[in-house]
């Protein structure tokens, strides 16, 4: 039992921000996988109005939640080149661009579609390898229309590896006309406006620099409140033992909704902080107080603009992506 909000007004900041920094230079939002837990067609609509016209999705899933957007372009990294049928689907659409990634997409690929060459100048995830990138792109530009190449940062943070691909990927790609891209949120961060455009997911999202604003929040409430004795345990295997005589309040939201079993998580709920006592359940999760400060409906926030994403991630020993996309995927009120 949890409810999402999604503060659009917030993305809409987030864009302008990162817009008016990098000028003419193109925003190429990312909105696969549901717009990391936000809505990709919710938060594709909000950045059209914005001025975004290309748009990042991962799969046939995603591009069906968009299929009625017919005027920006989807580039489409994970397009299911054996299923032939979905792929003359997408390309009679005109407005997805697919990411050309292996030779044998040229054959199932129709006349004329639009592609991108997905260049691995070190992610080692789909792409081409950079030896065969020449004889892609001559066969590529023989039968589709090679509008654009890209690559991709594994690891930005690093300069002098991400200074080796951009200039790999910039020896194979210069002087063709194309459209260019290898930034992701953090490699704007560190190198600017490098090539001709940055797909960028996270820094629109609200995390990764301190002057962007979480878009998402995700509240529950507490369904019982009960008084524990000194020396009583709760959840599974007696992981807590209360210290003291308080008061424990139910939460109806756990591992099937996303939050993650993992020790140190907390919630914030009307200006306090409760660490989760004891293990997450599959529903439920219990908090401890020593003091009488519960009541039975109080909202509780699992993320949001106190409880980050950034600051979970940094619990559960992750990145914030996942509980952006894990946490409240699925609202039921």
């Amino acid at each position: 039992m949890f409810r999402v909000e999604l503060n659009w007004d917030n993305l809409r900041h987030n864009y302008r921000l990162l817009k008016a920094e990098v000028g003419d230079y193109e925003i190429i939002p990312v909105v696969k996988a549901n717009a990391y837990g936000h809505g990709t067609k919710e938060a594709t609509l909000v950045l059209k109005e914005e001025g975004a016209r290309l748009f990042v999705i991962s799969t046939m899933d995603d591009y069906m939640r968009v299929a009625d957007l017919s005027d920006v372009d989807f580039l489409m990294l994970y397009p299911d080149y054996t299923d032939r049928r979905q792929i003359e689907y997408l390309a009679s659409r005109g407005n997805v661009i697919f990411n050309l990634y292996d030779f044998y997409a040229l054959d199932v690929l129709p006349e004329g579609a639009r592609v991108h060459i997905n260049v691995d100048t070190g992610m080692n995830r789909v792409g081409v390898k950079p030896e065969d990138f020449p004889r892609l792109y001559e066969m590529a530009s023989r039968k589709l229309k090679v509008e654009g190449a890209y690559s991709h940062f594994p690891v930005a943070k690093d300069p002098e590896f991400s200074r080796r691909q951009i200039e790999l990927f910039n020896s194979l790609t210069e002087g063709k006309g194309l459209f260019r891209h290898i930034n992701n949120s953090e490699g704007l961060i560190r190198y600017g406006t490098v090539f001709d455009g940055a797909r960028i997911g996270i820094l629109l999202y609200g995390y990764g620099r301190p002057d962007v604003k979480p878009v998402k929040s995700v509240f529950s409430k507490i369904l019982q409140v009960k008084r524990i004795k000194a020396g009583e345990s709760v959840s599974y295997d007696r992981t807590f033992v209360a210290p003291k005589d308080g008061f424990l309040a139910v939460v109806p939201v756990g591992y099937a909704h996303g939050v993650r079993r993992a020790r140190g998580y907390r919630v914030f709920s009307e200006g306090r902080w409760y660490e989760v006592a004891g293990h997450i359940t599959m529903d439920a999760l219990m908090l401890y107080s020593p003091e009488d400060t519960f009541r039975v409906g109080q909202e509780v926030e699992l993320l949001g603009p106190n409880n980050r994403a950034d600051e979970i991630a940094r619990v559960w020993g992750t990145v914030p992506y996942e509980p952006l996309v894990e946490i409240g995927t699925h609202p039921v009120w």
